[in-house]
């Protein structure tokens, strides 16, 4: 029963802090917000990148042109030599007739291209082989390996579809955006801890009369110290579900226009968050109330200890 009523007790202590300090709980819950918004940015860049990168990462391939007429078994060699090594990922062949077909269609408008072909009467184009790696710096290596002399001869020309320079660049870009948002949610955690600890401070400045009775009377300093820290647990909670609204309401906002930069494909950013919504809330919960609740016990232990 007594703990029950201590219980009570301070919970309604709690509240009405929260009531005559509004304000300041206000202002504290803003920067608790801008904090958890900066990391949770910095956690969709990251997942976007990563998701362009894949992107950026299944375009590069290499297609192998090889002369008309190759013959079959020279074209299976070269498959089957490919496919074994490790650094393949997957290895296709396009027989001469699905070039001539593909070639058809591209220039399906172009009357004078058709008519050239008709006047050549035999298929021009030989089968082409396109070779994909399981990493993009593998590809110096297949790409030498295609020099081997048993089928190198039948080889015309070989394209590397190289998108090194743009999965560079992004990678740079996510790794600058990586620094600058640790550096911001840095600062905003700073900020954070510092307004907990003042907004602490100046509710126990408001209520020291209050505080010095219940001291006389007999009051703990933990039953002084609990009310202030449940206030900042409130705070950090009421901040932790306003960015779980924001969050939610800009991942729907931005998912269905950043597939127009992935053409189409899925952008991975709502993908993530739903998979990680709960690891994240109770990650970033846990740490939010760990930090406001030091920050609120260090500020009333000052003022009790004098």
């Amino acid at each position: 029963m007594l703990f029950i009523t201590s219980t009570a007790r301070v919970i309604s202590f709690a509240w009405k802090n929260l009531v005559r300090n509004a304000w300041i709980g206000l202002a504290t819950v803003l920067v608790l917000v801008l904090a958890l918004l900066s990391v949770n940015v910095l956690v969709g860049v990251n997942a976007v990148t990563s998701s362009a990168i894949k992107a950026l990462e299944d375009k590069v391939d290499v297609s192998v042109y090889f002369k008309a007429g190759t013959p079959q078994g020279i074209l299976d060699l070269a498959r089957s030599y490919l496919a074994s090594l490790p650094q393949t990922a997957n290895v296709e062949i396009v027989s001469a007739d699905e070039v001539l077909g593909q070639f058809l269609e591209r220039h399906r408008d172009d009357q004078k291209i058709l008519d050239a072909i008709k006047e050549v009467e035999t298929n021009p184009f030989g089968a082409t082989m396109v070779v994909k790696a399981n990493r993009t710096d593998n590809y110096p290596f297949l790409i030498e390996a295609l020099k081997n002399p048993q089928f190198s001869f039948a080889i015309e020309s070989q394209t590397y579809d190289d998108h090194a320079v743009a999965i560079s660049r992004v990678r740079e870009i996510a790794k600058s955006v990586r620094y600058f948002g640790l550096i911001l949610t840095a600062v905003f955690i700073l900020f954070s801890v510092l307004i907990v600890y003042n907004a602490i401070r100046v509710a126990i400045y408001t209520q020291r009369e209050e505080i010095g009775i219940m001291r006389l009377v007999g009051a703990s300093n933990a039953f002084v110290r609990l009310p202030l820290i449940l206030d900042a647990v409130f705070l950090a909670l009421l901040a932790l579900a306003i960015v779980g609204g924001l969050m939610a309401l800009g991942v729907v906002f931005l998912e269905p226009r950043l597939k127009s930069f992935f053409d189409g494909a899925d952008p991975g950013l709502m993908s993530f968050f739903v998979a990680n919504a709960w690891y994240l809330g109770v990650v970033e919960g846990v740490t939010l109330v760990v930090l406001v609740s030091m920050s609120s016990w260090a500020a009333a232990g000052k003022y009790l200890k004098k």
